[in-house]
């Protein structure tokens, strides 16, 4: 039987107007009611995020990188992030969401938005841009790399390139750093990485993406690997900086 089309967007016309009625939308981060005004991150209030509490400058995230982690050992040459999260910030929702609550959509604009970071213009366009890996094991229990989600969202919004996901591998199905003091943290990641594909960043620069940067043990480790296998510079982006 032949549906009008005309009928079929009626329908769901009223559909999506009763689902608004029922379970009235409201922002993931500050709880208000969002109506029925497109957003540009699904979910989240532009404001939420427009005036949520900016994160460190470039220079202080990567000198507090600097602080946890042997001077010799410094593989990362700068460190960027958007938002603070930490005591009283609200941006600690979404992050939690993209990670554990299987809100894959969510981290993909949320990638995007890292075109809005302060310090954008010292990132070489032609960096690779290179998600932090997980395990194979921490990926099938989540069903994907939220880093790499993060990844993709960015290089769709800004035409940058991502490194193929079989480049870099996590070796080591490590305990997660969020339980770990300062130094244990960077034990637990030490060798953790491997560059399975050097070929795909010798020569070149690369830009590791994460969700936080809480030490930077995790991110440094990564760099490490990325450095031995060639590449000539490694800048580091996350969403937000631990403060």
């Amino acid at each position: 039987m032949h549906i009008p089309r005309w009928l079929i967007r009626g329908v769901c016309s009223v559909a999506s107007d009763l689902v608004h009625v029922w379970f009235p939308p409201h922002c993931l981060l500050s709880g208000t009611y969002l109506g029925e005004q497109p957003q540009r991150v699904r979910g989240i209030s532009d404001d939420a995020l427009i005036f949520h509490r900016a994160a460190p400058t470039a220079t202080e995230v990567y000198a507090s990188i600097v602080r946890h982690i042997p001077a010799d050992d410094v593989a990362v040459s700068s460190a960027h992030a958007l938002w603070s999260v930490g005591r009283n910030t609200t941006i600690d929702a979404a992050v939690h969401a993209i990670k554990y609550a299987g809100r894959r959509r969510l981290a993909r604009d949320l990638g995007a938005w890292l075109e809005h970071l302060p310090t954008i213009d010292q990132l070489d366009q032609s960096a690779l841009v290179v998600p932090i890996p997980i395990h194979p094991a921490r990926r099938r229990e989540r069903g994907y790399n939220q880093a790499e989600e993060l990844a993709l969202g960015w290089c769709a919004s800004s035409g940058r390139t991502r490194v193929t996901t079989s480049t870099v591998c996590r070796r080591l199905n490590t305990a997660t750093q969020t339980t770990l003091h300062e130094h244990d943290r960077l034990a637990n990641v030490a060798g953790a990485f491997d560059v399975c594909i050097p070929s795909n960043v010798a020569g070149r620069r690369c830009i590791l993406v994460d969700d936080v940067i809480t030490t930077g043990a995790t991110i440094n480790a990564c760099a490490t690997a990325l450095l031995e296998a060639g590449a000539i510079r490694v800048d580091a982006v996350a969403l937000c900086v631990a403060v």
